[in-house]
C-alpha cells in the first residue's frame, strides 16, 4: 500500500522513526511557545486595530462569495458583521490572484511574507536547491516521507526554508509588543505561540490518505470524519484559549479539510468543498465569533478571510496521475535521453550520482539539470553549483518532452498531457537569472507572452508576470531548468487533464483561473465596506497578487499601506 504524501502531517507519528516529534507534541499539551516575551514587556499591544486572519485552504473566489451570498454561511456571515446578501461592513476584492504554482505552500508563503516565490524561496511543495544540493519537500507530492511535513509543526521546517521576513517579523519591527497567535499555520515565525492539536486527531486525519482509503470514499465506507475531528480541535483549541489572559492583537486561524478532503472526495471539488464549507467550518466560526464578542474581541478587529489556491477535477486513474510510477512518466523520459536521475526520496548520500532531478506539483513539474560535462560516468558527483550547459542538457531533454508530447516514443504515457515545455538559457556567471521562455520545437524558444498571444489560453490568468515572480529572483534557481505545465486547468473534459501526482480526484497548482482566483474579504464592525475597500484597494495595488496579502494586513494594522519591495 502506497501511502498518500500530499500534506500528510502527522503520518510518521504512526512509525518509530517519528516517536520522537511525537513526544514533542504531546509534551507541548497542543501549543509551541516561539517567543519569549521580556518579564517588563506589556502582555499585549491592544492600541492599534486587531486583526483575525482566518485562512482557508483550497477555496476560490466565485465559490466562497457565491456561498456567502447565498446565505448558506450564516456563521461565517455574521463574524463578517453581515448577512445573505448584506455585508456593510465588509468588502469583497474580486481581483487577487494566487502565485504560481497555485500550490498550497508556495502560496502561504507568498501570502505571509509579502515576497514572490523567487525572493521567498518556497517554489512549490516541493523542489530542489542546487546550492546545498538538497531536494526540500514541504508537501512532499513526489514520494510518501512526511518528515519534513511533521517537521513543519515541530521543528520549523517551512519557516526554515523561507528567506525572507513574514508578515509577523515586520509587525513585531513596527511594534514590538504585539502579541502573535498561529494555529495550525505552517508559518509562524514571529509570532508568540504555535497552536497544535493533539496526534491522535492528526494521525486520523492524514491516515485517509492511504490509496485502498480512497477506494473506500468512492464506494461510500468512508466518511469525512476524520478531516472534521482535525478542524474541530484546531478551531476549539483557539476558542479554550481565548476564555482568559490577554487576547492576541493578531490570530491566525488555518483550517485544513476543505482542501484535504476534497483531493479524495469522488463527488468532485465543488460539491466536496460546498458541503465540508456549509457543514464543518460554518458552525465552528459560530463558536469562535461567540469566544471572541464574549470578551469586547470583535470591537475593534479586522477580520481577513483568504486562501491560497482553488481545485480543478481530474480522473482518479494512473493514466491521468503523471507521478503514479516513481520509474515511468518524466523519470522514465530523462532517462531515455542520457540522464541519471536522482531517486524519488527526501534525503540521498552526499556521494549520490545524479545528473537531472524532478519534483511534481500537481499541474507543474521541476526539472533540473546539471552540467554533464563535469560528470560523465556512473558514480561521478555532478557539481550543482553551476549550470547546465544549454545546448547539450538543457535542449536535448526540452526537445525529448516537446517531441515525446507529439509522438509518445520515448514515455507513452506523457504523449499529449502537456500543455507548455518552458526553458530559459543558463545566465552568464554574475548575470541575474533570465525568465522562462516557451520552447516550440527545433531549437526554438519563444517569449511566453507572444506565445500566447498566438496560441490563446483564455482560463490562465497574467503568467508571464507570475512565472517571472516564481522564476527571476535571488532563489529563481529553486523552480528548476524546465517547467512542464500539464493539460489542467486549461481543459473543460477532466478526461484531458493531468496531473504530476499519485492518484487524486482533485488537484491544483495551474494559472488557470479556477486554480488562481483566490478570494480576500476584509470586515470590521465599526467601518464600512467602502472605506475598508479603499485602504485595501490602496494596499493591493494595480498587481493585486498573493505577495500583497502581506501589504493588506500592515495595513490594518497600522492605518496606513505599508509598501514592501517587490
Amino acid at each position: 500500500m502506497r501511502l498518500r504524501p500530499l500534506v500528510c502531517i502527522a503520518l510518521l507519528l504512526l512509525a518509530d522513526c517519528g516517536a520522537y516529534h511525537a513526544a514533542r507534541l504531546v509534551v507541548a499539551g497542543g501549543s509551541r511557545t516561539l517567543r519569549e516575551r521580556p518579564k517588563d514587556a506589556p502582555a499585549s499591544s491592544p492600541a492599534r486595530p486587531a486583526l483575525l486572519v482566518l485562512a482557508i485552504d483550497g477555496v476560490d473566489r466565485s465559490l466562497l462569495y457565491d456561498m456567502l451570498r447565498g446565505g448558506e454561511l450564516p456563521g461565517l456571515a455574521a463574524l463578517l458583521g453581515g448577512t445573505a446578501g448584506n455585508f456593510p461592513h465588509a468588502y469583497f476584492d474580486q481581483d487577487l490572484v494566487a502565485t504560481l504554482p497555485s500550490s498550497t505552500l508556495a502560496a502561504w508563503s507568498t501570502a505571509m511574507t509579502g515576497a514572490p516565490p523567487a525572493v521567498h524561496g518556497v517554489t512549490g511543495n516541493e523542489f530542489f536547491i542546487r546550492s546545498e544540493r538538497r531536494f526540500a519537500a514541504p508537501a512532499p507530492v513526489s514520494f510518501d516521507d512526511a518528515t519534513p511535513v511533521l517537521e513543519t509543526y515541530t521543528d520549523d521546517y517551512v519557516n526554515n526554508l523561507i528567506g525572507a521576513p513574514t508578515v509577523y517579523e515586520h509587525m513585531r519591527a513596527r511594534d514590538p509588543d504585539v502579541l502573535i497567535w498561529v494555529a495550525m499555520h505552517q508559518i509562524s515565525r514571529g509570532a508568540d505561540r504555535l497552536l497544535l492539536t493533539r496526534r491522535k486527531v492528526l494521525v486520523d486525519a492524514f491516515q485517509a490518505y492511504a490509496e485502498k482509503e480512497t477506494e473506500e470514499f468512492a464506494e461510500g465506507k468512508r466518511s469525512r470524519k476524520d478531516f472534521e475531528a482535525l478542524d474541530t480541535e484546531v478551531i476549539h483549541d483557539v476558542v479554550a484559549r481565548l476564555d482568559d489572559g490577554p487576547l492576541p492583537d493578531v490570530l491566525t486561524v488555518y483550517v485544513s479539510g476543505t482542501d484535504l478532503f476534497t483531493h479524495v472526495a469522488p463527488e468532485g471539488p465543488d460539491a466536496a468543498r460546498r458541503a465540508y464549507l456549509r457543514e464543518v467550518l460554518d458552525p465552528l466560526f459560530v463558536d469562535l465569533r461567540e469566544a471572541l464578542a464574549k470578551r469586547g474581541g470583535l470591537d475593534d478587529r479586522y477580520v481577513v478571510v483568504t486562501a491560497d489556491h482553488g481545485h480543478t477535477q481530474v480522473l482518479h486513474d494512473t493514466v491521468h496521475a503523471l507521478g503514479a510510477d516513481p520509474n515511468g512518466g518524466a523519470v522514465a523520459l530523462l532517462r531515455l535521453a542520457g540522464f541519471r536521475v536522482r531517486p524519488l526520496m527526501l534525503d540521498v548520500p552526499a556521494d549520490a550520482d545524479f545528473q537531472a532531478v524532478v519534483a511534481y506539483g500537481g499541474a507543474l513539474a521541476y526539472v533540473y539539470l546539471s552540467d554533464r560535462s563535469g560528470c560523465p560516468s556512473a558514480g561521478d558527483v555532478c557539481d550543482w553549483t553551476q549550470p547546465p550547459r544549454f545546448d547539450e542538457d538543457v535542449l536535448a531533454v526540452a526537445d525529448a518532452f516537446y517531441t515525446n508530447n507529439i509522438h509518445g516514443a520515448y514515455a507513452p504515457e506523457l504523449r499529449g498531457t502537456l500543455d507548455m515545455v518552458l526553458i530559459r538559457r543558463p545566465p552568464a556567471a554574475g548575470a541575474p537569472l533570465p525568465p522562462f521562455d516557451v520552447y516550440v520545437g527545433k531549437r526554438t524558444l519563444q517569449p511566453v507572452a507572444e506565445y500566447l498571444r498566438t496560441h490563446p489560453h483564455p482560463t490562465y490568468v497574467d503568467l508571464p508576470a507570475r512565472l517571472n515572480e516564481l522564476s527571476v529572483g535571488p532563489h529563481g534557481d529553486r523552480a528548476g531548468d524546465i517547467i512542464l505545465i500539464a493539460h489542467s486547468g486549461d481543459r473543460t473534459d477532466p478526461a484531458e487533464r493531468y496531473y504530476f501526482a499519485v492518484p487524486y480526484h482533485s488537484w491544483h497548482g495551474s494559472p488557470a483561473r479556477g486554480d488562481s482566483d483566490i478570494p480576500l474579504i476584509v470586515a470590521h464592525p465599526q467601518r464600512s465596506a467602502q472605506s475598508i475597500g479603499t485602504l485595501v484597494q490602496s494596499a493591493l495595488g494595480p498587481h493585486p497578487h498573493q505577495q500583497r496579502v502581506t501589504d493588506v494586513l500592515l495595513a490594518l494594522r497600522f492605518g496606513a499601506p505599508v509598501f514592501l519591495p517587490q
